[in-house]
């Protein structure tokens, strides 16, 4: 490899994925153009997959009367403070060289997160068969969305989720144990003693939420800490 010059060479041959010629017409479509340039951005060290638009530069190619068709890219250079890329690529036709062109445009770090698999329901506990793993561009992955499997699992649906689109931090939250007028159990609890009685909650509440309750003997309004789908926890001054 010449220094200072990193390239890739991409083969499109006969029965191998390769562009077809179809009445005596071989194609060079921007799908092998793309699939070529990734190909360099992995020659040059990058780990990360990349998706890439094209702004500049010709991507599509007609050769008539020819069997196989080669890409190659030269030049690859990426700033990845603004996203762009150019390069230069040549187009050859049965070892002959077909046409040149520079080519630019903007490239996107891919990665992969976990969305909903099928559509998830209001008050639907997230369990890990209703989530799947898709590939998409990180820039758009905004701080609110919740993208990691460990931070949806157990997690109930605040409101109607959708197949394959991300999911906020809005959308989810802890599961609700005890619900609003749900019967429920006050404990009392002191260093010598502990009490028990019936109890009506006035709000929902997960696990570890304070929440208000009413004493059903008593009327007396309480705060408590949900312990369980049936325990409150009453603070005693």
């Amino acid at each position: 490899m010449k220094k200072g010059i990193i390239y890739s060479l991409f083969i499109l041959m006969l029965s191998f994925g390769e562009v077809r010629a179809a009445e005596n017409l071989l194609m060079v479509n921007e799908n092998e153009i793309s699939e070529a340039i990734k190909k360099e951005f992995v020659e040059q060290g990058r780990s990360e997959a990349v998706d890439l638009e094209f702004f500049g530069g010709q991507t599509v190619f007609q050769i008539e009367n020819a069997r196989q068709a080669k890409i190659l890219v030269e030049g690859l250079k990426a700033d990845d403070l603004t996203n762009k890329f150019s390069c230069q690529v040549e187009i050859f036709a049965d070892g002959k060289a077909f046409a040149r062109t520079n080519v630019s445009g903007k490239f996107y770090v891919l990665g992969d997160i976990y969305v909903p698999a099928h559509p998830i329901d209001k008050g639907e506990v997230i369990v890990p068969d209703m989530l799947k793993i898709i590939s998409v561009r990180m820039n758009r992955v905004k701080p609110m969305f919740v993208t990691e499997k460990s931070k949806l699992i157990n997690k109930e649906a605040k409101r109607h989720l959708k197949e394959g689109k991300m999911i906020s931090d809005r959308d989810i939250g802890p599961k609700i144990l005890i619900k609003k007028n749900d019967l429920i159990t006050l404990v009392y609890k002191t260093d010598n003693m502990q009490i028990t009685v019936r109890g009506q909650a006035r709000q929902d509440g997960a696990k570890g939420d304070k929440i208000e309750v009413e004493n059903t003997k008593s009327k007396k309004i309480l705060i408590g800490i949900v312990e369980d789908a049936d325990t409150v926890n009453i603070d005693v001054q």
